[in-house]
């Protein structure tokens, strides 16, 4: 048995992410229209191959293709029925990648916003979010999941609801990261939420580790926002960059920067006191590959204040 997820981070150990998913599954043929969750069981091979990439490249933490997995997400595909077999069975498959790969991963549960607004912005009550997470997230423990990662929250009450719903099923390590854009005066989510703000709420639920991902910011970003989170007492801190900052090109998103250079952003980011190092949108095993490098090459202390090597 492999040392816990919190007790390597909290020795300071810096252990790294996973990319991005949909632009692997796009490779693989997917495209918008269906549930990635249901094409990812429809084509299990290929979800097969990006998992096993990932932790071929040194990825320690592999999430579950699961962000849309949520009763609210699902059911416009008509699979609203399908959440608890859905999300059990990525976990399931991802479970297997691991046991096949030889390698010490932990097998993280993903899990994203609903899509709706809470109360009073919107209908959705916070008891009816936590039992709609909750139901994901049971499904994802019952199908192996090692920890639950929320991420890509904008709205605070809504990501807190996530990690009261992961406290109240299971007592598995809970990441918690929003999705945070510049501002005049630092960063916000498009809710308006602080890193502070974030940092506080999200600990008080119960999360054991905060941080960012995705958003209109990149890896060079990540330094001042892990620095935020530090300030406002938060002891471990996650970051999962976008490769550079989103471009439209015809009617396609990109995002271009080059595995080198998110690599560049490493040395600042552990300084920075990041404890759990991965990449969000436009990030590819590539991207991974080379984070890992960094890390595994630097000073890899994963305490704020850390002079990389």
């Amino acid at each position: 048995m492999h040392r816990g997820l919190l007790e390597r981070l909290q020795s300071g150990e810096v252990l790294v992410a996973d990319g991005a998913n949909g632009v692997r599954l796009a490779a693989y043929g997917y495209r918008p229209g269906e549930a990635p969750e249901r094409w990812s069981l429809d084509h299990p091979e290929a979800m097969r191959a990006i998992h096993a990439g990932y932790i071929a490249a040194g990825a320690d933490v592999v999430l579950t293709n699961t962000l849309g997995g949520s009763r609210p997400k699902l059911a416009p595909y008509g699979l609203g029925e399908e959440v608890a077999a859905i999300n059990r069975d990525l976990a399931l498959l991802l479970g297997d990648v691991i046991a096949r790969s030889g390698r010490e991963v932990f097998l993280a549960g993903d899990v994203g916003p609903t899509g709706a607004l809470l109360a009073p912005l919107g209908a959705l009550e916070e008891r009816e979010a936590i039992a709609i997470f909750r139901e994901q997230i049971a499904a994802l423990v019952a199908g192996g999941a090692g920890c639950v990662f929320i991420e890509t929250m904008m709205d605070l009450g809504e990501a807190a609801a996530a990690v009261r719903a992961a406290r109240e099923c299971c007592d598995l390590p809970v990441i918690a990261t929003m999705a945070f854009n510049p501002v005049r005066d630092g960063y916000r989510t498009m809710m308006g939420v602080t890193p502070a703000a974030a940092a506080e709420a999200l600990l008080a639920a119960g999360a054991d580790v905060v941080g960012a991902n995705c958003g209109q910011v990149q890896a060079a970003d990540m330094p001042a926002l892990i620095r935020a989170f530090r300030a406002a007492g938060a002891p471990l801190v996650a970051v999962e960059p976008n490769a550079g900052l989103p471009q439209l090109v015809g009617e396609e998103t990109v995002f271009s920067q080059t595995p080198e250079e998110m690599a560049a952003a490493v040395p600042d980011i552990l300084a920075a006191g990041a404890n759990l190092v991965g990449g969000c949108c436009g990030t590819t095993d590539a991207h991974i590959r080379r984070i890992a490098a960094a890390i595994r090459g630097g000073a890899a202390t994963g305490a704020p204040g850390a002079e990389p090597a």
